[in-house]
Order: C-alpha cells, then sequence, then structure tokens
C-alpha cells in the first residue's frame, strides 16, 4: 500500500510582507504539508518575523526557517526567536540549521565549519530544553524555555556534513539530487553518523530538498533549470554525487560572466541574464543534470518522479522553485492543480 508523500515549499522572503504572507496562506490552502522561509539576511525579509506572522495566519502548515545559520543570530538569540515562533505555533515549529551560504558570502565572509554547526546545535537544543549552556564562563538559560522539543534538523550536502547531521541532529535535510543512485550512497553516509549515537536511520526525520521547476513543455522547465543545475551539478560540492548516477560530465571552464551574478548564479536577481551565462554547456547535459539533480519538466513528468522515488525511500520533500526573487505562485498552483490530484490518484496523497 502506497505511503503518503510529505511535501513542504521553500518561500524565499524577498517580496513585500503583506504579499508574502498572503503567499503562505496560499500554501496551506493548496495542500502542501509546511513552509521553509530562506534566512538571509541580506536578501529577505526577516525569516522569524516572517514565520511569527505565518503562524498567526496558517493553522495546519509545518512552520521552520530553512536554512537559518550559526553566526548570523547569535545561538542565545536564535533559541529565543525558536521559542516564540514555537508559542504561536505550537506542535508545527522545526528548525533547519545549516552553515550559511548566502548568509555568509554576502558579508564576505566563509559559511560555518562542521564544528561550528556541532557547537551550535548541542547549545540550542540544552537552551529549548531549559537547560544551562556555558557562555565563555557565564551560564545561561533561556527563562520562558517551555521544555517541549522542537525538532532539531541539519542541512547538509557533503558527506562529513551528513555524517554529522545523523550524529547530532533530530533530522537531516538533504540538497543532493533526486536519483536513485544518490539517494542509496547518501543514506550510507547518513545511517554510519546515526550509528555513532546509538541511533537508526528510522530515528531521524529525512527531507530531500529538491531544486523544481515545471513548465507545459520539458525543453522550456530545462531552460528555467539552466542556472540551478549548472550551478549545483558543475561549479559546486553536489557534483561529488553525480557518479552514483552513471552520468559523466565534462571539464567546463567557468565563464566569467557567470561568476559576476549577484550573489550567485543559482541566487541570480536576473534570471534570464542567469541563463545566458550558462551557454556554454549544451542543451543534453543540461537535460541529463536536470534529470539527476532536480525535479524538472511537466507536471506529469514530475509527479511520476516523485512516486518512482518513493521506492528509493523518499517521504518527505521540501520543494525549492529556482528563483529567489520571484516566489513561487506558479508552484503552489501547479500542484495544487495537477500534481497533487496525481499523487492522490496514485494514492500518495
Amino acid at each position: 500500500m502506497a505511503r503518503p508523500v510529505q511535501v513542504s515549499l521553500r518561500i524565499p522572503g524577498t517580496s513585500p510582507m503583506p504579499e508574502l504572507i498572503r503567499l503562505i496562506e496560499d500554501v496551506e490552502a493548496a495542500g502542501f504539508d509546511g513552509a521553509g522561509i530562506l534566512d538571509s539576511q541580506l536578501l529577505c525579509r526577516d525569516t522569524f518575523v516572517t514565520l511569527g506572522q505565518a503562524a498567526t495566519r496558517t493553522s495546519r502548515l509545518a512552520l521552520f526557517p530553512a536554512v537559518t545559520n550559526p553566526f548570523s543570530r547569535h545561538v542565545s538569540v536564535l533559541a529565543g526567536a525558536i521559542q516564540t515562533v514555537a508559542e504561536l505555533a505550537p506542535g508545527r515549529t522545526k528548525v533547519v540549521m545549516g552553515t550559511g551560504y548566502t548568509s555568509a558570502s554576502t558579508i564576505g565572509r566563509k559559511p560555518a565549519t562542521l564544528a561550528e554547526m556541532r557547537t551550535c546545535i548541542t547549545a540550542l537544543r540544552k537552551l529549548l530544553a531549559g537547560e544551562a549552556v556555558d557562555f565563555q564562563g557565564t551560564p545561561g538559560r533561556l527563562a520562558y524555555a517551555a521544555g517541549r522539543p522542537v525538532s532539531l534538523l541539519m542541512a547538509a550536502s557533503g558527506p562529513k556534513a551528513i555524517e554529522l547531521a545523523g550524529e547530532i541532529a533530530d533530522g537531516v535535510m538533504l540538497l543532493v539530487g533526486f536519483h536513485r543512485g544518490i539517494v542509496d550512497a547518501v543514506l550510507t553516509h547518513l545511517e554510519r553518523g546515526a550509528r555513532r549515537s546509538g541511533r537508526r536511520l528510522e530515528d531521524l526525520e529525512i527531507v530531500w530538498a529538491v531544486r523544481t521547476g515545471i513548465a507545459a513543455t520539458m525543453a522550456e522547465a530545462r531552460r528555467q533549470a539552466r542556472p540551478t543545475v549548472v550551478h549545483q551539478g558543475i561549479m559546486r560540492v553536489h557534483s561529488r554525487w553525480l557518479e552514483h548516477t552513471g552520468l559523466s560530465i565534462p571539464h567546463f571552464d567557468i565563464p566569467a560572466s557567470v561568476l559576476n551574478i549577484y550573489p550567485d548564479l543559482s541566487h541570480a536577481q536576473d534570471w534570464e541574464q542567469a541563463i545566458a551565462a550558462t551557454s556554454f554547456v549544451p542543451d543534453e547535459i543540461i537535460a541529463e543534470l536536470c534529470d539527476a539533480l532536480g525535479l524538472v519538466g511537466t507536471p506529469e513528468h514530475c509527479a511520476r518522479r516523485i512516486i518512482e522515488m518513493t521506492a528509493a525511500g523518499v517521504r518527505s520533500l521540501y520543494v525549492m522553485a529556482f528563483q529567489t526573487f520571484v516566489g513561487p505562485a506558479q508552484e503552489i498552483r501547479t500542484f495544487r492543480d495537477e500534481v497533487f490530484p496525481r499523487l492522490k490518484t496514485a494514492g500518495y496523497r
């Protein structure tokens, strides 16, 4: 018998607040299970203000920052913000913690190290549980901690980060690709980390973050995907997982037009400019990367891909529309009207 697939949607807080909150209301009405609010201080409205507003305007959605980090807010400030949102949305709040990609790059610093991730997640759990944490010799407690658990997930892409998430977090958000071979390889690392703390994969919440673009034709969906899959599959760490797909992607020299896009290729403000900048990669390579790393295609194709991936153990998706500076209104409509009905017919909703 088919098991339901949980689907949450990424909400970049780049729109004005009234528009942003209406969008989150639409996410709930469309049937999504959760909404993750991007946390990047120079690109987005404040994540926790947005979460607080969303908590008062929704009744069912799981709400979480996706992804927050250990340095743009001190862990004590982070704990207070999370506890506040949890009071507004009891039982619907969780946290996804990462190394802070654009949060770091836009202010000229490096992302957090795995050691900093370990320290922050450990301290955050203690503070939310009402326990004292040593702050350079000063013990500090969160005075209004409820003591009720808030799930702490770690975003991870590389093998060491995935193993750390399995060891210390309540779950993991994996941005590694969307292919059966990748899933099997990644779960091996996650299980290795879980064993370090005496746990099993079944003890963890496992969310698969997948970059998503749905269009009327496969060609248009793949064209829209160009900046994302070039960034992930050719320029960044995610390409390490492609060996598990059977693909052999040739080496490309990255032109200056790509490197000069602000804040980076996959978060470009001018998406058509970013698409044009990736013309150095042939269409056939883009198509292979789309199938390995993303959920890209027509509504029928994407629904079928989700169903196929459940056979690999995928039970929870975090859908990330390509653009950061354009809200996911199209994705909301497409999932509501076309993808979710197909999943329901197949018994997965």
